[in-house]
C-alpha cells in the first residue's frame, strides 16, 4: 500500500490518496476517507445489491475482528479470505480489533491478552491467536492487536499498562507478520495508546517507531459506541496536536468510532486521514436520519426542528436488567441527537416530505418521512434498511464535500456551517 499526501491546507487538514494494494492494484482512494463499517462482514441492514444502490465508488470496508472471530476457521477452510467468503470481493478491506461502533466493556484486563466481547460470551486473545485470525481472513490491511481501554478518566497506572501491552503486541505482530508467508506484504496499522497522558503518548509513538508499518491508529480516547460520540474537544485537542506532530508525516493517521461531524471535522482540520462510518449506523439504529448540512455553503435555510435527547439503548438495557428506576438526576449517558430527527415522533405521522429535501438517495426519492416514520413505530425490517441506506448515502457525500473543502480552501466554511446549524437547532 502506498500513501501519498498531495497537498496540506493552512489548519494543516491534508488531501491525500491510498493505491498500490496487492489484490486490488488498481484502486486509488482520496483521503480523507471514510471505512464502510460492518459486522460480520456486511454493512448492516443492506444486501449487496442495496448497498451498490448507495454508492458504486471504491470503498474500503471496515471488518472489526470482534465480529468474525467465531468464523475465522470457516474462512481459512474456504481459502481465499474474507472478501471472497462474504461476496464482496470488488471492496479492499481492513480489519480492525475492536467494533468502533458498539461499547467495549471496560476493566477486563490480562497480562498478554485483550477481550474480544463476541456473541458467544467473552473471548481472550493473545497477539500468536490474533495473527492466527487475520492469516485465515487475509485482509488487504489490518490493525496490531491493541490495549486500548483508556478514557480521559483512566489513572496513570492504567495509562502506562496500555502503552506497555500496546507496544508489546505490536511487536510481536510485527514479527510473526514479516515470518507469515500469508501475510509478509500486508499493511499493518500500529496503535498510538496512552489515554489522555501526552507524555505516554510520546512514549508510545517513540517505541513503536522501530517497527515497519504502513501508518497508525489513535486509540484509547474513548471505548467505542456512544461514549465515542460524547468526546469533549477542549480534552482532547491538546492530546490529538502533540501527538500527530510527533507522527511521520508521509503515513496515515486513523481515528476510530462515531466522533460527531463536528469533532470530526476538528479532527482532519489536524490531519487525521481517515475515520470508519458507525455514526450513521448508530443513528440509523436508534430510528434516526442525518438531516446535518452535508454539503460546502449554498445559501439555503437550515433544518430547524428540534428533539429532546434520550438515553442510550445501552443505558436503558442496563437498567431494565438491573431493575433500576430512572429518574431525572441518574447520572445516565444521554444521546445527543442534534444531527438528526427521531423518525419515532409522532410529529411525522403526516409529514410528506423526504428525509431531506433534494436528496438524492433512494429512501428520499421513493418515500417520505410519514411512511419511515409508520415502518419504525411499528419495528418493521424495513425501516432500519431504508434509514441505513439514506444515512450512510448522507455521510459518503459529506466526506466528498470535505475532501473538495479543503481542496478549494473552505474547510472553515464548511465547520462554521455546521456550527450555526447546532446552535439553530439548540435555540
Amino acid at each position: 500500500m502506498k500513501f501519498t499526501v498531495s497537498s496540506v491546507a493552512k489548519s494543516t487538514a491534508r488531501l491525500g490518496s491510498l493505491s498500490e494494494f496487492a489484490r486490488i492494484p488498481e484502486a486509488v482512494l482520496e483521503t480523507p476517507l471514510l471505512l464502510l463499517h460492518t459486522r460480520g462482514a456486511s454493512v448492516p441492514h443492506l444486501s449487496y445489491d442495496l448497498l451498490q444502490m448507495v454508492s458504486t465508488e471504491n470503498h474500503i470496508l471496515q471488518m472489526p475482528l470482534v465480529t468474525l472471530v467465531d468464523h475465522t476457521k470457516n474462512v481459512k477452510a474456504f481459502g481465499k479470505g474474507i472478501a471472497d467468503f462474504a461476496g464482496l470481493k470488488e471492496y479492499l478491506n481492513y480489519v480492525s480489533v475492536q467494533d468502533s461502533g458498539t461499547t467495549t466493556p471496560e476493566g477486563y484486563h490480562e497480562k498478554n491478552s485483550i477481550s474480544l466481547w463476541t456473541r458467544g460470551g467473552r473471548k481472550l486473545i493473545d497477539p500468536q491467536t490474533y495473527i492466527t485470525c487475520i492469516e485465515a481472513l487475509k485482509p488487504d490491511m489490518f490493525q496490531a492487536i491493541v490495549d486500548g481501554d483508556t478514557t480521559s478518566n483512566s489513572s496513570v497506572k492504567r495509562v502506562k499498562r496500555s502503552v506497555d501491552d500496546t507496544v508489546k503486541f505490536a511487536g510481536i505482530c510485527a514479527d510473526l507478520k514479516e515470518k507469515s508467508e500469508v501475510l509478509k506484504n500486508t499493511p499493518m496499522l500500529a496503535c498510538v495508546t496512552g489515554g489522555y497522558n501526552i507524555k505516554e503518548r510520546l512514549r508510545c509513538i517513540t517505541e513503536l517507531k522501530g517497527l515497519d508499518v504502513a501508518g497508525y491508529v489513535l486509540e484509547g480516547f474513548h471505548t467505542n459506541g456512544e461514549s465515542a460520540a460524547n468526546l469533549i474537544w477542549e480534552d482532547v485537542e491538546p492530546v490529538v496536536t502533540e501527538t500527530l506532530e510527533s507522527l511521520p508525516d508521509n503515513l496515515p493517521r486513523t481515528f476510530h468510532g462515531p466522533v460527531t461531524p463536528v469533532i470530526l471535522l476538528k479532527l482532519i482540520s489536524k490531519g487525521i486521514d481517515i475515520f470508519d462510518a458507525t455514526f450513521p449506523w448508530i443513528v440509523a439504529e436508534r430510528a434516526g436520519a442525518l438531516v446535518f448540512p452535508n454539503t460546502l455553503p449554498n445559501g439555503k435555510a437550515f433544518i430547524t426542528e428540534t428533539l429532546p435527547s434520550v438515553k442510550s439503548p445501552a443505558t436503558i438495557a442496563l437498567n431494565e436488567k438491573d431493575g433500576s428506576p430512572e429518574n431525572e438526576n441518574s447520572k445516565d449517558e444521554l444521546v445527543d441527537r442534534i444531527f438528526e430527527i427521531n423518525l419515532k415522533d409522532k410529529r411525522y405521522f403526516n409529514d410528506t416530505r423526504p428525509l431531506v429535501e433534494e436528496c438524492s438517495c433512494y429512501c428520499c426519492r421513493k418515500y417520505s418521512r410519514s411512511y419511515v416514520h409508520h415502518l419504525s413505530a411499528t419495528s418493521e425490517l424495513q425501516g432500519p434498511i431504508l434509514l441505513m441506506m439514506h444515512n450512510l448515502h448522507h455521510y459518503i457525500n459529506f466526506f466528498r464535500n470535505i475532501r473538495l473543502a479543503i481542496r478549494e480552501d473552505q474547510l472553515q466554511a464548511l465547520h462554521s456551517m455546521l456550527e450555526q446549524f447546532v446552535t439553530s437547532r439548540r435555540s
